[in-house]
């Protein structure tokens, strides 16, 4: 007999979720129509009492703890009202897979056997989520996007919500409903405050459905100018065009190549238009960005 296998396309919705790893962290959490769920690990919906029970999954974050947002900020709770505990937060998982399979059929449940051949292979089972949105048009294609953490000011509150961003150059904020933007609508809507990265020392931050939290900042925040700045990268990457991380690899490596004070600078160029809070992903989990500072900001010859 052959080998083969089939892939099949199981959409889903998000809601706001935070996994307590040592942190807690805030997560746009997938819950697809078959009843998995992505809780940075993929789990079925018979697991979720038990992800919730170890606290691997949970509805709230005690005053005190620390929240991170990722490429945003990071808090600190001082105090909160929460809508959810976890028997509760479980039939809001539930009730979210029934909204879109009213009937609850086919509903995924991984086998023993199943949870053995991932680990004996040393592979985590996934259920990474892939934005998307519907393509205008005759038909029913999905358009692959991206999204990010983003804050929302509306009539005095301020909301953390899930930025999409999408190959045919529109935007949408969650928060904001179904209304499709384009960059220049989100310039303005950093420009005029309505967007920001972070809210401010001591101000109450609505955490989607989950409640809200006054909140302390623990230690400065991504810019706004940088938040913009990640956005506009993250709209060339789900174009497939070269984005400044590219870019920055590029001229580093012409750089090695010919280490001249022209390259150099064209290097200088390529390394500040990186978000400052993503620049340490341009060399691998131990170096981060050191070699490019090296060359750019000291007298330091490199080891060969």
């Amino acid at each position: 007999m052959g080998k083969v296998y089939r892939k099949r396309k199981i959409e889903g919705v998000t809601i706001p979720a935070i996994i307590h790893n040592r942190d807690y962290f805030w997560h746009n959490m997938a819950v697809y129509e078959d009843g998995t769920i992505s809780c940075w690990e993929g789990t079925d919906l018979c697991d979720v009492p038990w992800q919730l029970s170890r606290g691997w999954l949970t509805p709230t974050v005690p005053v005190g703890k620390h929240l991170s947002v990722h490429h945003c900020c990071y808090l600190e709770i001082v105090s909160a009202d929460w809508n959810y505990n976890n028997d509760s937060y479980y039939k809001l998982v539930e009730d979210t897979v029934r909204s879109i399979n009213p009937e609850m059929a086919n509903i995924f449940q991984m086998t023993e056997r199943e949870k053995s051949i991932w680990k004996e292979r040393h592979i985590c089972f996934s259920a990474s989520p892939t934005p998307c949105k519907v393509k205008e048009g005759f038909g029913y294609d999905l358009l692959d996007g991206d999204s990010v953490h983003i804050f929302v000011r509306d009539e005095g509150k301020i909301t953390l919500t899930e930025l999409n961003i999408y190959p045919d150059e529109t935007f949408s904020v969650d928060a904001m409903g179904d209304k499709m933007l384009t960059l220049d609508d989100i310039e303005k809507l950093f420009a005029d405050g309505t967007l920001c990265a972070a809210p401010k020392n001591g101000e109450r931050v609505v955490l989607g459905a989950l409640g809200e939290a006054e909140c302390k900042l623990i230690c400065d925040p991504v810019s706004n100018e940088d938040k913009l700045s990640e956005i506009k990268n993250c709209s060339l990457t789900v174009q497939g065009k070269p984005d400044a991380y590219d870019l920055c690899i590029r001229a580093y490596h012409t750089y090695l190549e010919e280490p001249t004070d022209f390259y150099k600078e064209k290097l200088r160029e390529a390394y500040e238009a990186v978000p400052e809070h993503e620049r340490c992903y341009l060399g691998d989990m131990d170096t981060r960005d050191s070699d490019f500072i090296r060359i750019l900001y000291t007298d330091e010859k490199r080891e060969v």
